[in-house]
């Protein structure tokens, strides 16, 4: 069965060469997200430690402009080992994810350092598996070097690399291109738009 590629699905709005900017949450940022949202197209919200609520999702799709995407960081609990219950947590993660509907961004997953090889083949199936059942998101994967190369022969994107979209974090300038580039502050972000 040919599988969608990982990066299909991605809605952009206004054309190519496109690098959507905001920062990696906006809890802080003054006025809160009421306040973001005039300034910045996108967010990196964390997902990292649990989901949020369905009433959250649904409040902050609700609030966001026409145009503007969510991205997700996450998820701790994933083990990157296939079993039913990583079957459960990804399906959890990327259907609460697509309740952003057309204001989805992408997904950033980080892996951790000893994950073999053999075992991330067997996790990459499984999560085609569930990304064929429950709709293709753009995922973006931070990883060590020695996981890049499967990863890319398998049609996944990396963070901070070339491809046909982009995921950065803090990066030194703002290349061309279409995605997503994400500050850790507004201090790293007027770093790189100065640069």
């Amino acid at each position: 069965m040919a599988l969608t590629p990982p990066h299909a699905g991605l809605g952009q709005q206004g054309g190519p060469d496109k690098i959507r900017v905001g920062l990696q949450g906006y809890r802080g940022f003054p006025g809160g997200f009421k306040a973001y949202r005039q300034v910045f197209p996108t967010v990196e919200l964390s997902w990292w430690h649990r989901l949020p609520d369905e009433k959250t999702l649904s409040r902050l799709r609700a609030l966001a402009p026409e145009g503007f995407r969510f991205s997700a960081w996450g998820h701790k609990h994933l083990t990157y080992r296939p079993s039913g219950e990583e079957r459960r947590t990804l399906r959890r993660f990327l259907r609460r994810f697509r309740r952003f509907g057309e204001k989805r961004g992408a997904i950033r997953l980080s892996l951790p350092e000893g994950v073999e090889p053999e075992a991330l083949t067997s996790w990459l199936s499984l999560l085609e598996e569930v990304m064929a059942e429950v709709g293709p998101t753009p995922l973006f994967f931070q990883a060590p070097e020695a996981l890049k190369p499967l990863l890319k022969a398998r049609g996944h994107l990396l963070v901070n690399e070339e491809g046909p979209l982009l995921y950065l974090l803090d990066p030194p300038k703002l290349p061309e291109g279409e995605g997503f580039a994400y500050f850790s502050s507004l201090q790293a972000l007027a770093q790189a738009l100065h640069s």
